[in-house]
C-alpha cells in the first residue's frame, strides 16, 4: 500500500492562480525529522501546528486545512511549526496549548493538531480544535475591507456549528472518510516514529489493525463509498436550497465556515486511491468531483488560491 499511495499522491497538486505551482506531492529532499522544539520567544505573528507529509503539499489532514484556509483567507501573519504525532503531547505541555478532548479509548487527556499560538497578542494566546480557532481569527480579522468576508455571518454562527454537528456526528461523513481514507494516511507521514504512533493509536481507537479498516473488495468499504455519495447528494440539496448564493454556497452569497469544512473533506479524497489494490490513476477525488453536476469541482475551484502552504 506505501507503494501504491506514494505513486497515487505524485499526481495530485493543489495548484493556487495567486501562487507558483506547487509540486504535485514531489518528495521532501533531505528532510530531518520534525522538531518537537517550541517556538522562539521573538515571535511576532501566529504560530500553526501541524503534522508534515513527506510529499508536497505537506498539509494532508482534514481538520489542518479548516483552520490553514481560514488563515489564508483572512491574510493573517502566520507560519507552519511541523510536528510528528509522538511529540505533539509533551510539546504542548511545554507550551501550554490545552488538550482538545480525551482519548476514545483511554479517557485520558488528548493533544492534537490543529493547535496555535498567537503572539500578535500579550500574553500570547494558545488555542486547539479548528472550530474555536476559526471563531477566534474571524473576530480578530474582522474588517471586510481588509480581511475579507465573515466567515460567521451575523445570524449564522448557530446555524453553521449545528450543521457541522451534525456532519461530525457519529454514524455520519466524517465515518464513511474514516473508513476510506485513514488506511492510506502512514503512508504520507513523513517521520516513522509517527507512522507507527498512527498504527498504533488507531489500532486502539477502531479495536482491529488500521489496515483491516475498509479493506479494497470489502462490503465495509462499499458501503462506506455508497453512502459517501448520498452524503453528498443530500448535501447537494442544502447548498441548492439557498438561493442568495445560487446554490453555490451554504450561506450568503460568498464562502463561509461550513464551504470550508466541506472542502477539507473534499480535499482528503485527493490523495486517497479509490481502491487501495486498485487502478493506480484513480483517486477519490477524481470520481467525486464528476458528482452532482460538477458541483464540488466548481467549490474546489473557488478555494483554489487559498491552498497555500506556508
Amino acid at each position: 500500500m506505501t507503494n501504491k499511495v506514494k505513486r497515487i499522491a505524485h499526481r495530485r497538486s493543489f495548484v493556487s492562480p495567486a501562487e507558483p505551482p506547487l509540486s504535485g506531492f514531489a518528495d521532501q529532499p533531505d528532510k530531518t525529522t520534525p522538531s518537537s522544539m517550541s517556538s522562539t520567544p521573538n515571535e511576532s505573528g501566529i504560530v500553526l501546528y501541524d503534522i508534515p507529509s513527506k510529499f508536497e503539499p505537506r498539509c494532508w489532514s482534514i481538520n489542518m486545512w479548516k483552520v490553514r484556509l481560514v488563515l489564508n483567507m483572512k491574510g493573517a501573519p502566520y507560519r507552519t511549526e511541523w510536528i510528528s504525532y509522538p511529540d505533539i503531547e509533551s510539546t504542548f505541555k511545554k507550551i501550554g496549548i490545552p488538550p482538545s478532548t480525551k482519548k476514545s479509548y483511554s479517557g485520558q487527556d488528548h493533544y492534537t493538531c490543529p493547535s496555535i499560538i498567537d503572539y500578535t497578542v500579550t500574553p500570547e494566546k494558545p488555542m486547539t480544535e479548528s472550530k474555536v480557532i476559526a471563531q477566534y481569527l474571524d473576530e480578530k480579522y474582522a474588517s471586510e475591507e481588509q480581511h475579507g468576508p465573515k466567515l460567521f455571518p451575523e445570524g449564522t454562527k448557530e446555524a453553521q456549528l449545528a450543521f457541522i454537528k451534525d456532519w461530525e456526528a457519529s454514524g455520519g461523513i466524517g465515518d464513511r472518510l474514516d473508513c476510506l481514507c485513514l488506511p492510506c494516511v502512514p503512508a504520507l507521514l513523513e517521520d516513522p516514529r509517527g507512522t507507527q504512533y498512527y498504527y498504533e493509536t488507531r489500532e486502539k481507537m477502531f479495536g482491529k489493525p488500521l489496515l483491516d479498516l475498509g479493506r479494497a473488495g470489502s462490503q465495509e468499504r462499499k458501503e462506506a463509498w455508497e453512502a459517501f455519495r448520498k452524503d453528498l447528494d443530500v448535501l447537494a440539496v442544502t447548498y441548492d436550497k439557498n438561493e442568495e448564493g445560487n446554490g453555490e454556497y451554504a450561506f450568503g452569497n460568498h464562502i463561509t465556515y461550513v464551504d470550508i469544512v466541506v472542502v477539507s473533506a473534499l480535499l482528503w479524497t485527493r490523495f486517497t486511491p479509490v481502491d487501495r489494490d486498485g487502478p493506480e490513476s484513480k483517486c477519490l477525488w477524481d470520481t467525486v468531483k464528476t458528482w452532482n453536476g460538477g458541483r464540488w469541482q466548481r467549490l474546489m475551484d473557488r478555494f483554489e488560491r487559498y491552498l497555500q502552504v506556508k
